[in-house]
Protein backbone atom coordinates (compact mmCIF):
# COMPACT_ATOMS: atom_id res chain seq x y z
CA UNK A 1 0.00 0.00 0.00
CA UNK A 2 2.86 2.34 0.77
CA UNK A 3 4.20 1.76 -2.73
CA UNK A 4 0.84 2.86 -4.16
CA UNK A 5 0.94 6.15 -2.21
CA UNK A 6 4.52 6.83 -3.37
CA UNK A 7 3.60 6.21 -7.03
CA UNK A 8 0.63 8.58 -6.75
CA UNK A 9 2.75 11.33 -5.15
CA UNK A 10 5.34 10.93 -7.90
CA UNK A 11 2.59 11.37 -10.48
CA UNK A 12 1.52 14.64 -8.86
CA UNK A 13 5.06 16.01 -9.04
CA UNK A 14 5.68 14.95 -12.64
CA UNK A 15 2.39 16.36 -13.94
CA UNK A 16 2.92 19.65 -12.12
CA UNK A 17 6.22 20.04 -13.97
CA UNK A 18 4.69 19.41 -17.40
CA UNK A 19 3.30 22.91 -18.06
CA UNK A 20 4.20 24.33 -21.48
CA UNK A 21 4.13 27.69 -23.27
CA UNK A 22 0.74 29.38 -23.60
CA UNK A 23 -1.23 29.19 -26.89
CA UNK A 24 -4.78 30.01 -27.82
CA UNK A 25 -7.45 27.45 -26.97
CA UNK A 26 -10.99 26.92 -28.19
CA UNK A 27 -14.08 25.90 -26.21
CA UNK A 28 -12.52 26.67 -22.80
CA UNK A 29 -15.84 26.09 -21.00
CA UNK A 30 -15.14 22.35 -21.47
CA UNK A 31 -12.94 22.66 -18.39
CA UNK A 32 -15.12 24.86 -16.20
CA UNK A 33 -16.45 23.45 -12.93
CA UNK A 34 -20.25 23.36 -12.71
CA UNK A 35 -20.52 21.61 -9.32
CA UNK A 36 -21.09 24.11 -6.45
CA UNK A 37 -19.74 21.75 -3.77
CA UNK A 38 -16.49 21.44 -5.73
CA UNK A 39 -16.34 25.15 -6.66
CA UNK A 40 -16.63 26.08 -2.98
CA UNK A 41 -13.52 23.97 -2.28
CA UNK A 42 -11.38 25.64 -4.96
CA UNK A 43 -12.67 23.51 -7.86
CA UNK A 44 -10.88 20.46 -6.54
CA UNK A 45 -13.25 17.64 -7.47
CA UNK A 46 -12.06 15.55 -10.41
CA UNK A 47 -15.14 15.38 -12.63
CA UNK A 48 -14.58 11.90 -13.99
CA UNK A 49 -16.85 8.91 -14.56
CA UNK A 50 -14.06 6.77 -13.09
CA UNK A 51 -14.95 7.92 -9.56
CA UNK A 52 -18.58 6.71 -9.73
CA UNK A 53 -18.07 3.03 -8.74
CA UNK A 54 -16.86 4.24 -5.31
CA UNK A 55 -19.79 6.58 -4.60
CA UNK A 56 -22.20 5.66 -1.80
CA UNK A 57 -25.28 6.61 -3.81
CA UNK A 58 -26.79 4.23 -6.37
CA UNK A 59 -28.53 6.95 -8.38
CA UNK A 60 -28.50 10.75 -8.24
CA UNK A 61 -29.94 13.53 -10.33
CA UNK A 62 -29.97 17.29 -10.10
CA UNK A 63 -30.20 20.76 -11.59
CA UNK A 64 -27.63 23.55 -11.41
CA UNK A 65 -27.30 27.27 -12.08
CA UNK A 66 -24.20 29.43 -12.29
CA UNK A 67 -23.81 33.18 -12.83
CA UNK A 68 -20.28 33.27 -14.23
CA UNK A 69 -18.15 36.46 -14.41
CA UNK A 70 -21.03 38.81 -13.52
CA UNK A 71 -18.81 41.89 -13.18
CA UNK A 72 -17.12 41.59 -16.58
CA UNK A 73 -19.23 39.62 -19.06
CA UNK A 74 -21.90 37.60 -17.31
CA UNK A 75 -22.80 34.16 -18.62
CA UNK A 76 -25.75 32.27 -17.16
CA UNK A 77 -25.14 28.51 -17.12
CA UNK A 78 -27.98 26.09 -16.44
CA UNK A 79 -27.40 22.36 -16.23
CA UNK A 80 -28.97 19.00 -15.54
CA UNK A 81 -27.32 15.69 -14.78
CA UNK A 82 -27.86 12.05 -13.84
CA UNK A 83 -25.28 9.65 -12.41
CA UNK A 84 -25.37 6.20 -10.86
CA UNK A 85 -23.73 2.84 -10.41
CA UNK A 86 -24.68 -0.80 -10.91
CA UNK A 87 -22.32 -2.84 -8.76
CA UNK A 88 -18.92 -2.21 -10.39
CA UNK A 89 -20.22 -0.13 -13.29
CA UNK A 90 -20.70 3.65 -13.14
CA UNK A 91 -22.55 5.82 -15.64
CA UNK A 92 -23.38 9.51 -16.07
CA UNK A 93 -25.18 11.93 -18.40
CA UNK A 94 -25.17 15.72 -18.16
CA UNK A 95 -26.06 18.82 -20.13
CA UNK A 96 -24.98 22.45 -19.67
CA UNK A 97 -26.20 25.49 -21.61
CA UNK A 98 -24.76 28.97 -21.29
CA UNK A 99 -26.16 32.30 -22.42
CA UNK A 100 -23.99 35.41 -22.47
CA UNK A 101 -24.87 39.09 -22.27
CA UNK A 102 -26.53 40.60 -25.32
CA UNK A 103 -24.11 42.22 -27.74
CA UNK A 104 -24.89 44.76 -30.48
CA UNK A 105 -24.58 43.24 -33.97
CA UNK A 106 -24.81 45.89 -36.66
CA UNK A 107 -24.81 43.32 -39.50
CA UNK A 108 -27.07 40.78 -37.78
CA UNK A 109 -30.70 40.22 -38.55
CA UNK A 110 -31.53 41.76 -35.19
CA UNK A 111 -29.66 44.53 -33.45
CA UNK A 112 -28.70 42.42 -30.45
CA UNK A 113 -27.48 38.86 -30.17
CA UNK A 114 -26.92 36.54 -27.17
CA UNK A 115 -23.79 34.34 -27.42
CA UNK A 116 -24.45 30.73 -26.45
CA UNK A 117 -22.43 27.73 -25.26
CA UNK A 118 -23.49 24.10 -24.97
CA UNK A 119 -21.83 21.06 -23.43
CA UNK A 120 -22.98 17.41 -23.47
CA UNK A 121 -21.31 14.67 -21.39
CA UNK A 122 -21.74 10.88 -21.35
CA UNK A 123 -19.57 8.75 -19.07
CA UNK A 124 -19.01 5.06 -18.34
CA UNK A 125 -16.66 3.38 -15.88
CA UNK A 126 -15.75 -0.03 -14.47
CA UNK A 127 -14.07 -1.04 -11.19
CA UNK A 128 -11.71 -3.82 -12.22
CA UNK A 129 -10.39 -4.07 -8.65
CA UNK A 130 -12.08 -3.42 -5.30
CA UNK A 131 -10.11 -0.18 -4.98
CA UNK A 132 -9.39 0.82 -8.60
CA UNK A 133 -11.56 1.79 -11.59
CA UNK A 134 -11.14 3.18 -15.08
CA UNK A 135 -13.58 5.50 -16.80
CA UNK A 136 -14.18 7.42 -20.03
CA UNK A 137 -16.32 10.51 -20.47
CA UNK A 138 -17.13 11.66 -24.01
CA UNK A 139 -18.09 15.31 -24.42
CA UNK A 140 -19.41 17.47 -27.23
CA UNK A 141 -19.12 21.25 -27.01
CA UNK A 142 -20.45 24.01 -29.25
CA UNK A 143 -20.02 27.75 -29.02
CA UNK A 144 -21.82 30.41 -31.06
CA UNK A 145 -20.30 33.79 -30.15
CA UNK A 146 -22.29 35.69 -32.77
CA UNK A 147 -24.79 35.24 -35.57
CA UNK A 148 -23.78 32.87 -38.39
CA UNK A 149 -20.54 31.88 -36.66
CA UNK A 150 -19.98 28.81 -34.52
CA UNK A 151 -17.27 26.38 -33.49
CA UNK A 152 -17.65 22.89 -32.05
CA UNK A 153 -15.56 19.90 -31.03
CA UNK A 154 -15.54 16.42 -29.50
CA UNK A 155 -13.22 15.38 -26.70
CA UNK A 156 -12.83 12.70 -24.04
CA UNK A 157 -11.77 12.43 -20.41
CA UNK A 158 -9.85 9.23 -19.63
CA UNK A 159 -9.14 8.54 -15.95
CA UNK A 160 -8.11 5.97 -13.40
CA UNK A 161 -9.64 6.44 -9.94
CA UNK A 162 -9.52 4.64 -6.63
CA UNK A 163 -10.34 4.66 -2.95
CA UNK A 164 -8.05 3.25 -0.27
CA UNK A 165 -8.37 3.61 3.52
CA UNK A 166 -10.32 6.87 3.42
CA UNK A 167 -8.25 8.35 0.60
CA UNK A 168 -9.80 8.81 -2.84
CA UNK A 169 -7.70 9.72 -5.86
CA UNK A 170 -7.95 10.10 -9.63
CA UNK A 171 -5.45 10.70 -12.43
CA UNK A 172 -5.82 11.04 -16.17
CA UNK A 173 -6.29 13.39 -19.08
CA UNK A 174 -9.29 15.65 -19.62
CA UNK A 175 -10.68 17.25 -22.80
CA UNK A 176 -8.41 15.20 -25.05
CA UNK A 177 -9.33 15.62 -28.69
CA UNK A 178 -8.28 16.85 -32.13
CA UNK A 179 -7.80 20.50 -33.03
CA UNK A 180 -10.98 22.33 -33.91
CA UNK A 181 -11.37 24.50 -36.97
CA UNK A 182 -13.30 27.76 -37.15
CA UNK A 183 -15.46 28.80 -40.08
CA UNK A 184 -12.52 30.92 -41.25
CA UNK A 185 -10.36 27.72 -41.28
CA UNK A 186 -8.24 28.79 -38.30
CA UNK A 187 -7.21 25.84 -36.09
CA UNK A 188 -7.25 25.88 -32.29
CA UNK A 189 -6.21 23.45 -29.58
CA UNK A 190 -8.73 22.16 -27.07
CA UNK A 191 -8.03 22.91 -23.37
CA UNK A 192 -6.46 19.48 -22.79
CA UNK A 193 -4.99 18.91 -19.33
CA UNK A 194 -3.21 16.21 -17.39
CA UNK A 195 -5.07 16.04 -14.10
CA UNK A 196 -4.49 14.46 -10.70
CA UNK A 197 -6.61 14.92 -7.61
CA UNK A 198 -6.96 13.43 -4.15
CA UNK A 199 -9.10 13.79 -1.06
CA UNK A 200 -9.23 12.55 2.51
CA UNK A 201 -12.19 12.44 4.90
CA UNK A 202 -11.66 12.17 8.64
CA UNK A 203 -14.55 11.21 10.91
CA UNK A 204 -13.87 13.20 14.08
CA UNK A 205 -16.94 11.76 15.85
CA UNK A 206 -20.43 10.55 15.02
CA UNK A 207 -21.55 14.11 14.33
CA UNK A 208 -18.40 15.87 13.10
CA UNK A 209 -16.28 15.19 10.00
CA UNK A 210 -13.53 17.04 8.15
CA UNK A 211 -12.50 16.58 4.53
CA UNK A 212 -9.64 18.03 2.51
CA UNK A 213 -9.11 17.97 -1.25
CA UNK A 214 -6.43 19.02 -3.72
CA UNK A 215 -6.14 18.95 -7.50
CA UNK A 216 -3.45 19.81 -10.04
CA UNK A 217 -4.10 20.48 -13.75
CA UNK A 218 -1.23 20.71 -16.20
CA UNK A 219 -2.69 22.24 -19.36
CA UNK A 220 -0.75 21.23 -22.44
CA UNK A 221 -1.06 24.73 -23.92
CA UNK A 222 -1.43 27.17 -21.06
CA UNK A 223 0.49 25.86 -18.08
CA UNK A 224 -0.22 24.89 -14.51
CA UNK A 225 -3.34 25.29 -12.35
CA UNK A 226 -4.00 23.92 -8.87
CA UNK A 227 -6.55 24.08 -6.09
CA UNK A 228 -7.04 23.09 -2.47
CA UNK A 229 -10.09 23.07 -0.24
CA UNK A 230 -11.55 22.01 3.08
CA UNK A 231 -15.03 20.95 4.19
CA UNK A 232 -16.55 20.64 7.66
CA UNK A 233 -19.67 18.50 7.96
CA UNK A 234 -22.04 18.39 10.92
CA UNK A 235 -24.23 15.34 11.50
CA UNK A 236 -24.06 14.43 7.80
CA UNK A 237 -26.55 17.21 7.09
CA UNK A 238 -24.85 20.61 6.97
CA UNK A 239 -21.50 21.39 5.34
CA UNK A 240 -19.33 24.51 5.30
CA UNK A 241 -16.65 24.74 2.61
CA UNK A 242 -13.75 26.98 1.62
CA UNK A 243 -10.99 26.79 -0.96
CA UNK A 244 -8.45 28.51 -3.19
CA UNK A 245 -7.70 27.97 -6.86
CA UNK A 246 -4.54 29.14 -8.63
CA UNK A 247 -5.29 29.56 -12.31
CA UNK A 248 -2.13 31.05 -13.79
CA UNK A 249 -2.65 31.32 -17.57
CA UNK A 250 -5.19 28.48 -17.68
CA UNK A 251 -8.85 28.69 -18.71
CA UNK A 252 -10.02 29.07 -15.09
CA UNK A 253 -8.55 32.20 -13.42
CA UNK A 254 -7.33 32.45 -9.82
CA UNK A 255 -9.99 32.84 -7.10
CA UNK A 256 -10.92 32.12 -3.50
CA UNK A 257 -14.23 30.47 -2.71
CA UNK A 258 -16.66 29.54 0.05
CA UNK A 259 -19.96 27.74 0.22
CA UNK A 260 -22.59 25.80 2.12
CA UNK A 261 -24.37 22.50 1.60
CA UNK A 262 -27.43 20.79 3.05
CA UNK A 263 -28.25 17.08 2.82
CA UNK A 264 -31.56 15.83 4.22
CA UNK A 265 -33.38 12.57 3.46
CA UNK A 266 -31.63 12.31 0.10
CA UNK A 267 -32.31 15.90 -0.95
CA UNK A 268 -29.22 18.08 -1.48
CA UNK A 269 -28.78 21.84 -1.79
CA UNK A 270 -25.37 23.38 -2.48
CA UNK A 271 -24.15 26.93 -3.00
CA UNK A 272 -20.77 28.50 -3.79
CA UNK A 273 -19.48 32.07 -4.06
CA UNK A 274 -16.20 33.25 -5.63
CA UNK A 275 -14.18 36.25 -4.46
CA UNK A 276 -10.62 37.65 -4.36
CA UNK A 277 -10.56 37.71 -8.17
CA UNK A 278 -10.76 40.65 -10.58
CA UNK A 279 -12.20 38.34 -13.23
CA UNK A 280 -14.40 35.88 -11.34
CA UNK A 281 -15.34 37.97 -8.29
CA UNK A 282 -19.07 37.76 -7.60
CA UNK A 283 -19.56 34.49 -9.48
CA UNK A 284 -21.99 32.21 -7.68
CA UNK A 285 -23.35 28.72 -8.28
CA UNK A 286 -26.37 26.81 -6.98
CA UNK A 287 -27.58 23.22 -7.31
CA UNK A 288 -30.42 21.04 -6.09
CA UNK A 289 -30.66 17.29 -6.37
CA UNK A 290 -31.77 13.96 -4.96
CA UNK A 291 -29.72 10.86 -4.13
CA UNK A 292 -31.04 7.32 -3.79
Amino acid sequence: MRKLYIMFAAGLISLAAAAQNPTSEALPFMQLDYNPSSIAMGSTQVSSAATLPFCEMKLAGGLSYQNYMPQISATQFIGAGLAGRLDKIGYSLSFVHGTGEKVFMEDAGSKYYEPTEMLLNAGLSYAFLDFLAVGVNVKYAKEQPWTNYSIDGIAADVFVAGKVEGIDFAAGVSSLGPKVKSQSSDEFDLPTALTVGAGYRYEISDEHALAIRAKVDSYLSTGLAAGAGVEYCFSGMVSARAGYHYGGDSVLPTFASAGLGVNYSGFTLDAAYLFASDILGGTFALSAGYRF
